[in-house]
């Protein structure tokens, strides 16, 4: 190979990579974001590894649930708190509709998780940054945004969807092996 067969090789190759490095870091970033999910909910732990806590068995007005519940269940137990006169805790009210309780999930309807994803890549050369966040396509009854909700929770139990470092070590050998499949396919 000359000298100009070898630079039009390598100026394909650069091409190919910087093209094949967006799907790759938008894989990796969605990868991140499912495994942090699957450990918010079934550990109840952030990525420091700190718990999130638990339900509160504090009693509520049982207004405070009206058309709230998921299932029919939920809306039995709102029926009979109300008739009652009785408060809800939250943590019945979860039980009540089928949730676990037995620790934070920051999840009861799934629609916050489900409303997150990928909402920007930048691109600048062979830098590329994915960015994960609220993606503000769900509607709900109270008018909230999923980034309005994500705003609340970061405040009160900090960045959950930062991965831990167990976690970190299974991305950096996931984008490994996605770029080395690159270089192997684009030589």
């Amino acid at each position: 190979m000359d000298s100009k067969e070898f630079s039009k090789t390598l100026k394909s190759f650069s091409e190919k990579i910087t093209e094949g490095l967006q799907p790759i870091n938008e894989k990796v970033a969605l990868n991140a974001y499912a495994m942090t999910k699957n450990r918010v909910i079934n550990e109840g732990t952030i990525g420091d590894g700190k718990s999130l806590g638990g339900y509160s068995t504090n009693e509520m007005p049982a207004f405070f649930f009206k058309d709230k519940a998921l299932n029919n269940s939920g809306e039995a137990f709102y029926e009979k708190k109300k008739k009652a006169g009785e408060g809800i805790s939250y943590k019945e009210w979860r039980e009540a509709n089928n949730r676990p309780t037995d620790h934070v999930t920051l999840s009861f309807s799934g629609t916050t998780f489900n409303d997150i994803g990928v909402i920007k890549q930048l691109v600048d050369g062979v830098k590329v940054v994915t960015i994960v966040g609220p993606k503000n396509t769900k509607t709900r009854k109270g008018g909230e945004t999923t980034s309005e909700i994500v705003g609340y929770l970061q405040e009160r139990y900090g960045d959950f969807i930062k991965p831990n470092k167990e976690e970190e070590e299974l991305l950096k050998a996931t984008l490994s092996n996605e770029v080395n499949k690159l270089i192997k396919k684009s030589l």
